[in-house]
């Protein structure tokens, strides 16, 4: 035995290395799980979008995903992401805006032109005449990922254990 190789019980060192090993599948099936997982989300979540009728351009529901959490290996988000265009407006989907802040009128513009096959001057007219509304009456939620969220949070669960049992 070598100075700085401490004690060990016979079969110990061996125990530890499997026991390490294993870690890392638990781990990684663990990760498939909830990577999985949060793909149910998001696809519950872009169903919901299409029974809220909160489709027009389809731009907030391409900008659905899961995606690894920088410098966390074992964590996930998923969700809607972005920023002034697509993911950028979930938030106001998923909860509604307060009257007192007009909106971007750019994205109004261009849903006006494709909800209703707008020529881009009176687009242009109808989407600052919404944003101004928008900024003074707000807008009400449509909640769309919470309940998608909700209604796959136990799935999800059970799949992690049954993934992390099956390597055990």
């Amino acid at each position: 035995m070598k100075k700085g190789d401490g004690i060990w019980l016979e079969g110990e060192r061996e125990l530890f290395l499997n026991m390490q090993k294993h870690l890392g599948t638990v781990n990684n099936a663990a990760r498939e799980a909830l990577q999985k997982g949060g793909m149910m989300i998001v696809n519950d979540a872009k169903q919901n979008l299409r029974n809220n009728e909160s489709v027009v351009t389809g731009q907030l529901r391409a900008s659905g995903k899961v995606q690894r959490v920088e410098g966390d290996p074992d964590s996930v988000d998923a969700g809607f992401f972005g920023q002034n265009t697509s993911g950028g407006y979930a938030f106001f989907v998923e909860y509604g805006r307060r009257a007192g802040k007009m909106p971007p009128p750019d994205m109004l513009i261009q849903w006006f032109r494709k909800k209703f096959r707008m020529a881009v001057k009176e687009a242009r007219a109808r989407g600052w005449a919404a944003a101004k509304s928008i900024a003074r009456k707000g807008t009400r939620p449509h909640p769309f990922f919470r309940p998608a969220v909700e209604k796959n949070k136990k799935a999800i669960s059970e799949a992690i254990a049954t993934a992390v049992k099956k390597e055990l």
